[in-house]
């Protein structure tokens, strides 16, 4: 789904840029609160959406480095980071971005494979409540993603550390989606 032209999203009302953050990251209220429903970004100057990104990305780690000592700012990192759907889910609980990634990992859809995520799932999510495990998929298949999972839970990170990696897979994957979207508008442009 191509994203309309910047300027045209800055200006658009309430529920187009909701919208179109949704296609970015998902939908979350956390992150509509601290960007289009927060008067600070009526008067941010970013160009484009890359440096839309970059500047959420910066705002979602000050949130984190935060969150030990803010029960707010831990609970607005969490809805965001759980606003990203569980890696295995069925396709009907997906968006359509999450669908296609999800899809590209590959058709290892065995019950084992389904079994192993659902499991590392409730792993990673006892070990860092209120977070979901992200990753930037980027080709890799389901096998290579539980490895990545295991990895993680196996892993010594603290909360917060676990939640600045899951923001920064959070806006690579935003950043993929826009090139994706991009790609398209561009090539019909040189048409």
């Amino acid at each position: 789904m191509p994203l309309m032209d910047f300027q045209k999203f800055r200006n658009a009302d309430f529920e187009v840029q909701s919208q179109t953050l949704e296609t970015l990251f998902e939908r979350s209220k956390s992150l509509e609160k601290m960007t289009i429903a927060n008067p600070s970004f009526a008067r941010d100057r970013s160009s484009n959406y890359v440096e839309l990104v970059e500047k959420i990305r910066a705002k979602l780690l000050e949130l984190c480095s935060q969150a030990e000592a803010s029960r707010e700012a831990k609970a607005d990192v969490s809805d965001v980071i759980a606003a990203h759907p569980r890696l295995g889910q069925p396709r009907v609980v997906l968006s359509a971005h999450s669908a296609i990634e999800q899809r590209n990992l590959g058709n290892s859809d065995s019950p084992e494979i389904k079994e192993t995520l659902q499991r590392l799932n409730k792993q990673y999510e006892a070990q860092y409540p209120g977070l979901r495990f992200v990753v930037f998929v980027n080709g890799r298949t389901r096998p290579q993603i539980i490895k990545v999972m295991q990895s993680r839970i196996n892993s010594d990170n603290s909360w917060v550390q676990e939640a600045q990696l899951a923001c920064n897979e959070m806006c690579d994957i935003a950043l993929d989606r826009i090139k994706k979207s991009v790609a398209p508008l561009a090539m019909e442009t040189k048409l």
